[in-house]
């Protein structure tokens, strides 16, 4: 501890119960429990504990503080903030998400206090049912004065626009957006380190401590013109894009089969692989790693370059980093 770190960094998934969750969170990586709905695997964060190697047993948080450049790499140690800069999520829905709006970075600071940082999130569609649907801002014609007031009346729910969605759909969603998740949805989710989620409308469900509603700053955090739509992608064997890129995170989709996926941190940012298909090895100068479906790895920026490959027939993989 306190060498640089080059192996790639394991993480084992946090799951999250949650009133929303399904199944097949918990059947993928921890049968074990018993059968409450797991809404949530925060699969790379500062609470994760690493798997692997030396630094076994300790939080990401941890191996970045002994190491930040060595770690996050310049750039990702510029975004930190004293945090890992990024948070990776899988979320599987049996039920709809409380309607909901996020902060951007200064109405966060402005409602919580010096240190909060807002959240703008981003989704890649993993499996959606025949007409699962989204809710990406407000129908139009709602006037901002009219947004407000139905915060407050309880009725904005009636005037959120629904959008189907599909099996490797990508939706960026900036703080300010109102949106929630419907059910039948299992997706990825890249977004800023934050957690700070401030419910407009819960449909009905009882509400308690963790889940109260925070009318006052849903009415200073939406911007009820804010919208987004759902963009298709198509990734084949052995293919590579750029999916999701914001100035606060990129994501990049991997499909592996009969070559391996060379990719390089150049020293500038660490790169968070999560396995949404099958499994891989990634392997690097440092060593590799054997990764399963849903979880992560923590590549260094100072590993440089390595390699993903598929650890049965094919294999897809999400790959974050700061830009």
């Amino acid at each position: 501890m306190g060498d640089t770190v080059t192996l790639p960094l394991r993480l084992l998934p946090d799951l999250r119960p949650r009133v929303w969750g399904g199944s097949r969170l918990r059947d993928a990586l921890r049968p074990e429990l018993a059968a409450e709905p797991i809404g949530e695997a925060w699969v790379a964060w500062d609470g994760c504990r690493v798997a692997n190697g030396p630094e076994a047993g300790r939080t990401l948080a941890e191996v970045v503080a002994d190491d930040p450049v060595g770690v996050l790499g310049p750039d990702g140690a510029a975004a930190s903030d004293g945090r890992f800069p990024v948070l990776v999520k899988i979320l599987d829905t049996a039920a709809w998400l409380s309607l909901q709006v996020h902060p951007d970075d200064a109405m966060a600071a402005r409602l919580e206090g010096p240190g909060a940082v807002g959240k703008t999130e981003s989704w890649y569609v993993l499996a959606a049912d025949p007409g699962a649907e989204l809710i990406l801002g407000l129908v139009p014609g709602m006037t901002d004065a009219g947004a407000l007031a139905a915060i407050r009346d309880g009725t904005l729910h009636e005037h959120a626009r629904r959008v189907g969605v599909h099996p490797g759909d990508v939706v960026l969603v900036r703080a300010g957006t109102l949106h929630s998740i419907g059910p039948g949805i299992l997706l990825y989710e890249l977004q800023q380190s934050s957690d700070l989620t401030y419910r407009v409308s819960d449909w009905g469900r009882p509400a308690t401590e963790g889940r109260r509603l925070h009318l006052e700053q849903s009415v200073a955090s939406l911007l009820p013109r804010a919208t987004t739509v759902p963009r298709a992608t198509r990734l084949e064997p052995d293919d590579r894009l750029t999916a999701i890129a914001c100035e606060k995170f990129v994501g990049d989709l991997v499909a592996v089969r009969s070559e391996p996926a060379a990719l390089d941190t150049a020293g500038r940012s660490f790169h968070v692989v999560t396995v949404v298909e099958g499994s891989v090895v990634v392997a690097c100068a440092g060593g590799s790693e054997a990764v399963g479906l849903f979880e992560s790895v923590i590549v260094p920026a100072a590993a440089g370059g390595y390699a993903i490959r598929p650890a049965g027939a094919s294999a897809r993989a999400v790959v974050a980093r700061v830009p």
